[in-house]
């Protein structure tokens, strides 16, 4: 039985890099709920020394663009965006679809690539995105709108939301 919807996360490229101040995950530290790892400069300041370009933070058009993106994919491929909050280094999503949430994310991130592209032609970046992202399941109404309500309500400043009028 798929999910009834899935709670998408993913971050720009070198927003969150392993060590930071603000914590970060391994494959020993993903479990809901698990603490996260404990900052560590040295750890940070390897994995920014091997960044193959500078960070990307989304300003506000590229945070429009992101989010007319994905309200385009998922209209294209029938999935349902229930939420959407598009921040400057990251992005979260409630999507329902009858497909894997990695095929999900993946597009989103895809076609947001390309979007920017587009935009931006004689931009030499090749990386947007971090690699990856958190894929939440969501199995009932209870957790889809938990999800809905973290997306829209508790990211802070409201920046590129869908739905707007929230």
């Amino acid at each position: 039985m798929p999910a009834l919807a899935y709670l998408l996360t993913f971050s720009t490229y070198g927003a969150h890099l392993p060590g930071s101040e603000k914590g970060s995950v391994d494959a020993q530290h993903c479990v809901p709920g698990s603490p996260l790892l404990a900052p560590n400069p040295s750890r940070e300041a390897w994995w920014r020394a091997h960044l193959k370009e500078r960070p990307w933070k989304l300003d506000l058009e590229a945070r429009r663009i992101t989010l007319e993106t994905i309200q385009c994919v998922c209209a294209h491929r029938a999935w349902i965006a229930h939420a959407i909050h598009v921040r400057t280094n990251h992005v979260h999503a409630v999507i329902s679809g009858e497909v894997a949430p990695e095929r999900i994310l993946s597009d989103c991130k895809a076609y947001a690539t390309r979007a920017f592209r587009r935009a931006s032609p004689g931009t030499q970046r090749r990386r947007y995105w971090a690699d990856h992202g958190s894929t939440r399941y969501l199995w009932n109404e209870v957790s889809l709108r938990a999800a809905i309500d973290y997306v829209l309500h508790a990211q802070g400043e409201r920046m590129a939301c869908y739905p707007d009028s929230e």
